[in-house]
């Protein structure tokens, strides 16, 4: 490309870099002195008047009632007040076609003093533990039976029956319908080997060999075990796999089938249907689990639906906790459709199958100050509508993914006004270990901002569309176990434009096992991304930089700080297969690209090409992606794979002793390198909240 051509391309993204429909300003809803006051209380009753005397005792009644105040004083405002306790939650409450106004939204609300304190549950204390060497369930069990325990761990475990938490469904490999037994924050493990990590399988044994770009293995699911895996698991009725069977992207749970021995190697048949689609490659990373013969280790338990027992081994240093068991088994705890200026503040939710909140085709629903936690699958979703979001919220332990927004319009470039403020996700992704981010956003229009998280095996954001401002946020310790992943993950439509990411800090994101894992990821034609005034500290590992452009264009990465990172920016070309793909029906990813940019989206239209004036060109020059005044500190290069197509220009290389974010941010440190303010002191959720009381 010649130079001159080169400082077009770089003034066309500087002019256009900065638009962002989502930079809207985020305006909550006002608290009006309530007209109508309905109480809730764990020891009320729904058959009460719903005053302050007289509570109501569930969710379920004080909906009703405020949609019959609403009825009767429609220009009232009205407030359910929910007081201090636990309030045990059996079937999902439903709120449907409730609304209140954009100055007196109903609120559903903690009393005055109680925030924090008001717990909608869905778990039960188990009781009645003894130590199992000692019961009476021990001393008449079969043969069979305790053969399957360890001797050195019989003194360990305590038994309790099981009846009383019994679900209607239970399956330890389904997202969803695994039963979780916590005690606090922290989930017991069922019973596996190994009791922490993987284990490593020798060579994959089906009869129809498997090979990529990578890798080398069979389609069938049959393969060496570990040359130190236990023999005792062909005694066990209900034993399952977890692993990364072909790719470290790409996992899941499979039934054991078989054990055989074949010259003294214990073979391992997993039963039919195989859920890999991939097959099973030599030396893959699994473990065993849901195996009674396997409880050994201390927080490990085992659940035996069949003979109605649990049998645990508690935390290492306190015996005496009482560990709860989720038994909520719904897919929802609360259900919003077709509802407006509804606001939820102040409240938990606290153990579910599923999830805990879902909003459908709703406009201006706020949860504020809630907690929600301890959750087998997404916690919120908000799909449709217009409005909503979420502030000074807290997800954690989560065993699939935070928050799911569908919302807007590509095709016509309408924001949805979705937002997340000041949030934490944290400890998520727990059994679905990929794919299962803090937020997946798909549509038009949102912003997130000042936000947290963090402590996950794969990514954090999963970004499907347009207008996309992630600012002022912090990722950190996230893709800790997969592989080919960044803290944001953005895959495969180069009608993904206008997107914004600025003004956050990465930080200890260097997980990866054969690609690599990156902060901000850019994969398969991502384009059009601008990075800005980013701070990214010890991220990027093995092929990946802090940043990873895979086969894109148009992106601008500019005003960054990298520090300690294995590079600042990493490369995969696409070459001829970016062209080839717009241009030839018969290259691979040609019907898919044209699906997503002609179909889904006419990125021909006057209106795609006055917001977006680089997709005149969307098909032609690949790979030419811009990095300019980027501060490069302490890493071993700036690029990686980098090639000739690469726009950069003032990036500053150093080796600085000592340098922390803190010093690196000092306006005087910006100013002698050229680069603008970064606001280090705004990053991530700050102190406060939405109720004053």
């Amino acid at each position: 490309m010649k130079t001159t051509c080169r400082c077009a391309v770089l003034l066309a993204l500087l002019f256009t870099a900065s638009w962002c429909q989502a930079d809207f300003p985020i305006v909550l809803p006002p608290i009006p002195t309530p007209e109508v006051e309905i109480w809730v209380a764990p020891d009320g009753d729904d058959t009460a008047k719903g005053t302050k005397q007289q509570p109501l005792a569930t969710f379920a009644a004080a909906v009703k009632a405020a949609a019959a105040a609403r009825r009767g004083r429609p220009e009232s405002a009205v407030c359910v007040y929910f007081g201090e306790g636990v309030y045990p939650v059996c079937e999902t409450v439903t709120i449907d076609s409730l609304a209140g106004t954009s100055d007196k939204p109903i609120f559903f609300r903690s009393a005055p003093g109680a925030a924090g304190k008001v717990r909608f549950s869905g778990t039960a204390f188990v009781d009645g533990w003894e130590p199992l060497a000692e019961s009476d369930f021990w001393r008449q069990a079969p043969e069979a039976f305790r053969a399957r325990i360890r001797p050195e761990a019989i003194e360990k475990i305590l038994t309790a029956p099981y009846t009383p938490y019994r679900t209607e469904t239970y399956a330890p490999n389904v997202y969803g319908q695994r039963q979780e037994m916590f005690v606090g924050s922290r989930a017991q493990t069922l019973a596996r080997w190994p009791n922490d990590g993987f284990a490593e399988s020798g060579k994959a044994l089906g009869a129809t060999p498997k090979t990529s770009w990578a890798h080398d293995g069979t389609v069938e699911g049959i393969f060496e075990a570990a040359a130190d895996q236990p023999p005792c698991w062909d005694t066990e009725p209900d034993p399952f796999l977890f692993g990364y069977w072909f790719w470290d992207w790409s996992e899941s749970f499979e039934r054991l089938g078989a054990i055989e021995q074949r010259d003294g190697i214990q073979v391992i048949h997993i039963q039919e249907p195989h859920t890999s689609s991939y097959g099973y490659k030599h030396h893959l990373r699994y473990y065993g689990f849901n195996l009674l013969c396997e409880l050994d280790a201390p927080g490990e338990c085992y659940i035996d639906r069949a003979g109605e027992r649990i049998f645990w081994i508690p935390p290492a240093g306190d015996q005496s906790v009482s560990p709860e068991l989720v038994t909520f088994e719904r897919p929802w705890f609360l259900s919003i459709k077709n509802c407006a200026h509804l606001v939820l503040a102040g409240l938990t939710f606290d153990g579910g199958f599923g999830g805990a909140v879902s909003i459908h085709d709703s406009d201006s629903i706020l949860l504020a100050d809630c907690t929600v936690k301890r959750f087998g699958k997404t916690a919120i979703e908000m799909i449709g509508g217009s409005d909503c979001g979420c502030y000074h919220t807290e997800l954690s332990t989560l065993g699939f993914g935070g928050f799911v927004l569908k919302g807007g319009d590509r095709k016509t470039l309408t924001d949805s006004g979705y937002f997340l403020s000041h949030c934490k996700v944290f400890d998520f992704s727990r059994i679905k270990r990929t794919y299962a981010p803090a937020i997946l956003a798909e549509g038009c229009g949102m912003k997130f901002e000042h936000c947290e998280f963090a402590e996950s095996s794969s990514s954090a954001a999963r970004l499907e569309g347009n207008e996309m401002l992630i600012e002022y946020c912090y990722f950190h310790d996230v893709v800790r176990e997969s592989d080919d992943q960044g803290g944001i993950d953005v895959y495969d439509n180069p009608s993904y434009r206008g997107n914004v990411i600025r003004y956050n800090l990465w930080e200890n994101i260097v997980g990866g096992t054969h690609c690599g894992a990156a902060g901000v990821r850019l994969d398969d034609m991502i384009s059009g991304f601008h990075i800005y005034g980013n701070i990214f500290v010890h991220c990027g590992a093995v092929n990946f930089g802090a940043i990873q452009i895979h086969g894109g264009k148009d992106n601008l990465v500019e005003n960054n700080i990298f520090l300690d990172c294995r590079a600042a920016v990493s490369f995969n070309r696409w070459g001829e297969r970016y062209t080839r793909t717009f241009h030839d029906p018969d290259a691979p990813d040609y019907q898919s690209i044209h699906k997503k940019c002609y179909e889904d989206v006419d990125i021909t239209s006057d209106l795609w090409r006055e917001r977006y004036p680089q997709l005149a060109a969307v098909a032609e020059d690949p790979d030419v992606n811009t990095v300019v005044r980027n501060w490069v500190v302490n890493c071993p290069e700036i690029f990686k794979n980098r090639g000739d197509m690469v726009i950069h220009e003032d990036n500053i290389e150093e080796k600085i002793d000592g340098a922390t974010v803190e010093s690196l941010c000092r306006p005087d440190a910006l100013g002698k390198v050229g680069l603008e303010p970064i606001p280090l002191e705004e990053i991530g959720p700050k102190p406060g909240g939405f109720l004053k009381d």
